[in-house]
């Protein structure tokens, strides 16, 4: 034990918080409207109260292990918020329906029950906008919520830039519009996937997409054998132009292979 050293780092203050958030978005922000600007502190405060809510209300237990909630989950929200674009979020509305979405990602996402679920994408959040932002509440709020980057990809041009814009997409009939192309292409490149694009499976396609997307990004996909999760996942993948790669476990599959596959 001589050989190692610890180090403790304390969580910062609220304040100390505040300031790093604010100064953060701040900057990202700097040229985008004056309305859209002048939110962040708001934005911060709802952020860090939300967080701090969810830290109280959902303690980690025997059977919720991974409800692990610290500061990464904040900048995970901030690393959302940091994908907006002038062309796209032009006024304050559009940047808290942003800033709601990456909360419900970040915060809804991990969650397994539907209380936990009801209790922050159906009491905090809303309950923050309206006290933070009552002047826009109505419209912040409104559904469906889907945001996403592939308004404009095109996976089947391999040469084509990557039009990365982050944005809300409206509802499920310009979504699924964009899906059933994507699925088309896919199925003439690829092994063909019969599926039925009903709303919550484009829901779970634009997550993993999300995630796939995000730097870093990683997800576990939890769901009874055959619900679809390699079907979205692969569809998700190839509209993010990106390879996928399958561990295909066969007879006598030991560690050593499983390292040979990483």
């Amino acid at each position: 034990m001589s050989l190692f050293s610890v180090f403790n780092v304390t969580s910062p203050s609220q304040d100390s918080t505040k300031k790093i958030y604010n100064a953060i978005l701040s900057r990202k922000l700097a040229e985008f409207p004056e309305d859209v600007l002048g939110a962040v502190p708001l934005l911060t405060e709802a952020s860090l109260k939300l967080y701090l809510s969810i830290l109280e209300k959902l303690p980690r237990t025997p059977l919720k292990f991974h409800y692990i909630f610290n500061l990464r989950n904040m900048s995970s929200i901030y690393e959302g918020l940091y994908q907006a674009t002038l062309d796209k979020v032009t006024n304050k509305t559009a940047l808290v329906r942003l800033w709601r979405n990456e909360c419900c990602r970040v915060f809804g996402d991990r969650l397994i029950s539907e209380a936990d679920l009801d209790l922050v994408t159906g009491e905090l959040i809303p309950d923050l906008v309206k006290r933070f932002f009552n002047d826009v509440h109505e419209d912040v709020m409104a559904n469906p919520l889907i945001f996403g980057d592939y308004a404009q990809s095109d996976p089947s041009f391999e040469e084509g830039e990557d039009p990365r814009l982050y944005e809300d997409l409206g509802g499920y009939d310009k979504v699924r519009e964009k899906m059933d192309k994507i699925l088309e292409e896919y199925n003439f490149e690829y092994m063909p996937m019969n599926l039925v694009l009903f709303n919550d499976a484009l829901d779970h396609v634009t997550k993993i997409h999300r995630i796939i997307r995000f730097q870093k990004g990683c997800g576990l996909l939890v769901g009874f054998g055959g619900s679809g999760k390699q079907s979205t996942t692969k569809l998700a993948t190839y509209l993010a132009g990106y390879k996928i790669f399958t561990i295909n476990l066969i007879r006598n599959y030991k560690e050593q292979d499983f390292r040979m596959d990483l």
